[in-house]
């Protein structure tokens, strides 16, 4: 049995690496804003009794680092597509095009998002309740 499926008429073969690398640009991202989260939920208890916001400070450093990461491979696929935006057709460019685009935008809003989760840290607040 074939595994290659016929889109308009012509098959697609699927490239794991580039398939890998849209979902990268796609969630790493959110998946880092998760796990930084975490992290400092984790850490915020120690560093408030201790005084020592270090970890609090690495773990966001390293967050935003893989975040806009994130948000360059998608920036990179989105230019290996052709850029642009304006597609009327249904075909596996315009579809990784959309990825790419949704992408980007999910990773620059996740790396503010970030951003601004350590601004309480840069400040000192999250120990003053």
């Amino acid at each position: 049995m074939n595994t290659v499926k016929k889109l308009s008429g012509r098959p697609v073969h699927a490239d794991p690496r580039r398939a890998l690398r849209l979902w990268v640009g796609l969630l790493l991202s959110p998946l880092v804003w998760a796990a930084q989260m975490q992290t400092i939920y984790l850490t915020s208890e120690w560093a408030c009794y201790a005084k020592d916001y270090t970890w609090n400070h690495a773990v966001a450093i390293t967050s935003l680092v893989l975040s806009a990461f994130g948000v360059w491979v998608a920036f990179s696929e989105w230019k290996a597509t052709g850029g642009g935006t304006e597609d009327e057709t249904s075909n596996p460019d315009s579809r990784r095009r959309f990825m790419t685009v949704l992408g980007m935008l999910l990773g620059a809003l996740f790396t503010l998002l970030i951003f601004a989760q350590w601004l309480p840290t840069l400040m000192e607040v999250p120990c003053s309740k």
